[in-house]
């Protein structure tokens, strides 16, 4: 086709032309004119803004839409994961025990089972049993339990065993407002019992209207009867830890599971008690045997139940106690808070590796998380590595406030105290740092720096380091031989 010519678009333009002629002319007065031109530019203004407005509005729907599924984005790490409002933040309250009175050591590790199954829950949140433990035997109030715990659900229930034949009984409240969401009463044979532990989680989940995937690590729908037998002595050498925990109750424990396996050499549970008690034993007297039997354990652990909780766990401590690969103990840590994102012990443990590689910032965030899921928890282990963390990283206020609360907590132990003396120090409160030293020489005579190097963590970091040689420095400064 040919293009147009110039005299045809002058007369194509030329009608227009005099429509907006005739219509300028029959605005006779100056003012009608400018009137005329004003609603023109605003018109122009209020159709660009739309335009504008319409565009922001589609870049953010973009944003929402696709934003997150960009390639090349790195995923979040385990503690910002944690950090977003858990689907599932929930407190499992200790479940009564409606049996005879000998049998609260079995509804003791049902409370806990249960609790490390909800951790499966995608972004869970479950608070630790080490928190939970003081409402033991109190009548509560489940929205002043949320509210002082900061949950959304409470889990409560009562247990009765009777011969081989359990009785559970399982509610879920609202902590807002105290309703039952969902209740629901179990009689199932003790052999059966796992299987429906591993299946709670999916009920409370579904209650909720929260879509979870069955964990690979799915326990067995019913144990063989000498599985039952070695799994009730197991659960009873976990009481014995549960009650308190030292070198006496440890070795008890160890005893108690060290049957439990030559009882039935599948005991997961039995394994899993080995691989901890032994790991403590190694911790306080860094006895090779120790670590000899606790690297069977975690070995056994990885042929019976790699994915599960205890083997997971078994496996991390091993690694973290040899102590000749941190970043293998690291990734342990890792897989465990991937299976149980909603348990504070992957978090604990990736806290503890972290910061004997140095890397206090990522160990900060790890155990403000292990925290988070064992508030108002009387072990002081996580808040003094918070407060050594804050040291590390040149916050010396901000150790000497954790240290103060670990001291509070805990007046005889001495690690604390170390902690707090050399922190404000080096935050220019000498006089105050030797008056914490002085107290502490009243119930311990012969402390000396030698004493506080031994109490002190080990590792290899060399920020760690730097860090301990400078706290064990402050304490000289101070006058501790």
């Amino acid at each position: 086709m040919a293009a147009d010519s110039p005299q045809q678009s002058e007369q194509v333009a030329e009608p227009a032309a005099r429509w907006w002629r005739r219509l300028w002319q029959r605005l006779h007065s100056r003012f009608a004119r400018q009137i005329a031109l004003i609603a023109v530019v605003v018109g122009a203004i209020a159709a660009a803004g739309h335009f504008v407005g319409g565009m922001i509005g589609w870049w953010h729907a973009y944003e929402i839409t696709f934003g997150s599924h960009e390639a090349g984005k790195t995923a979040a790490s385990p503690e910002r994961a944690k950090a977003a409002a858990p689907l599932l933040s929930i407190v499992v309250l200790p479940f009564t025990n409606a049996g005879a009175a000998e049998d609260g050591w079995f509804v003791e590790n049902l409370t806990n089972d249960i609790v490390v199954q909800l951790s499966r829950v995608p972004g869970s949140s479950v608070i630790g049993r080490e928190t939970t433990a003081r409402y033991r035997n109190r009548e509560a109030d489940p929205r002043e339990v949320a509210k002082e715990l900061d949950v959304r659900y409470v889990l409560a229930g009562s247990a009765e065993r009777t011969g081989d034949k359990v009785r559970l009984r399982v509610k879920l409240l609202d902590g807002e407002t105290g309703a039952q969401r969902w209740a629901e009463r179990f009689d199932v044979e003790r052999a059966a019992l796992p299987g429906l532990v591993d299946d709670l989680p999916m009920r409370i989940a579904r209650a909720v209207d929260i879509e979870m995937v069955r964990s690979a690590g799915s326990a067995a729908a019913r144990l063989p009867p000498e599985t039952v037998r070695a799994d009730d002595l197991a659960m009873q050498g976990w009481a014995i830890l549960y009650g308190g925990l030292n070198q006496k109750t440890n070795q008890e424990a160890l005893a108690v599971f060290e049957r439990a396996v030559a009882m039935d050499s599948r005991s997961v549970r039995g394994w899993g008690g080995v691989a901890l008690a032994s790991s403590n034993v190694r911790r306080w007297t860094r006895s090779e045997q120790a670590l000899n039997r606790l690297n069977e354990a975690a070995e056994q652990l990885d042929r019976l139940d790699p994915a599960g909780y205890y083997g997971l766990l078994a496996r991390a401590i091993a690694a973290f106690q040899s102590g000749r690969d941190p970043e293998a103990a690291l990734a342990g840590a890792d897989r465990l808070i991937e299976s149980y994102p909603g348990h504070h012990g992957g978090y604990q443990m990736r806290g503890i590796v972290l910061v004997r590689m140095g890397r206090f910032e990522e160990a900060l965030a790890a155990t403000e998380t292990a925290l988070a899921l064992l508030p108002n928890n009387p072990d002081t282990a996580n808040q003094w590595r918070r407060s050594f963390i804050f040291y590390g990283l040149g916050r010396h206020a901000e150790a000497a406030a954790q240290a103060r609360q670990v001291v509070a907590k805990n007046p005889s132990g001495l690690v604390g105290v170390f902690t707090l003396a050399a922190a404000l120090a080096r935050d220019g409160k000498r006089e105050q740092a030797r008056q914490v030293l002085d107290e502490a020489r009243r119930h311990h005579p012969d402390i000396s720096t030698a004493k506080a190097s031994e109490f002190m963590l080990q590792g290899s970091g060399e920020k760690f380091i730097a860090a301990r040689d400078d706290m064990l420095a402050a304490l000289r400064e101070l006058g501790l031989p």
